[in-house]
């Protein structure tokens, strides 16, 4: 587990677009909105929207697009062929892909210094609210990434997927737009989405509340159901 996980690791920092994803453009969000809306920062919804739309967005792109695309790269290339013929399990591979994207989206925490110590952004104000729904947010996305990957049979098919799901979920999400202005329908669909649940959870605890338990529990189902189909579903061909 170990050695996947730092393989694993080596080949996500060998890629470029890895790194803008991960850090360069939630930071670049939070300071680009930080400079157009410098005189609304204090003012709520602004305090805790974009802060938490540029790390749910980080986040998105890294589990919906990123990592079912180097999965289902694996398999198109025939290296998952081979580690089957290894004592490895499905389980252990997904459980390294998992590790490796929980580093890389606790990295991107770093948008939440910039956004504090140069944009003039309040930090969160429930730090264990924020942690835990940050927690349980990279559960719930990658857990769905690694289903996609577990089932995709080629890369084409895995950015297909994970493209149409990462846009559907920063629409219903809240991410385009503050939850405020969307309209009621939408906004109950959003609450039972993942990307939905993180981005109103994270914003509840930026602003010193405990996050709804349905949004909570909302991930929580979604990273163990999604979970377990995918070690479940996985073909190494």
């Amino acid at each position: 587990m170990t050695r996947l996980t730092r393989y694993e690791l080596k080949l996500f920092l060998r890629d470029p677009a890895s790194i803008i994803v991960t850090l360069v453009l939630p930071v670049g969000i939070v300071g680009v909105f930080a400079l157009i809306l410098k005189p609304a920062i204090e003012a709520d919804p602004i305090a805790t929207y974009f802060p938490a739309a540029a790390i749910t967005l980080g986040l998105a792109q890294l589990g919906l697009n990123l990592m079912p695309t180097t999965l289902a790269g694996y398999r198109e290339k025939g290296i998952l062929r081979r580690m089957a013929t290894t004592p490895i399990p499905p389980s252990r591979l997904l459980l390294a892909q998992l590790a490796v994207g929980a580093l890389c989206a606790v990295a991107s925490l770093v948008t939440v210094v910039a956004g504090v110590l140069a944009f003039g952004f309040e930090p969160p104000g429930l730090v264990v609210a924020a942690l835990a729904t940050f927690a349980l947010g990279v559960l719930a996305i990658f857990a769905i990434g690694m289903l996609v990957a577990a089932v995709a049979p080629s890369t084409r098919v895995a950015t297909g997927i994970g493209v149409s799901l990462f846009f559907l979920g920063i629409a219903f999400g809240g991410v385009f737009t503050p939850a405020e202005t969307m309209p009621e329908l939408v906004l109950r669909v959003s609450d039972y989405t993942p990307v939905g649940a993180f981005m109103q959870a994270l914003r509840a605890s930026w602003g010193g509340d405990w996050p709804q338990p349905l949004h909570l529990a909302v991930l929580a189902v979604y990273a163990l159901g999604c979970g377990l189909l995918a070690a479940r579903l996985f073909r190494w061909e």
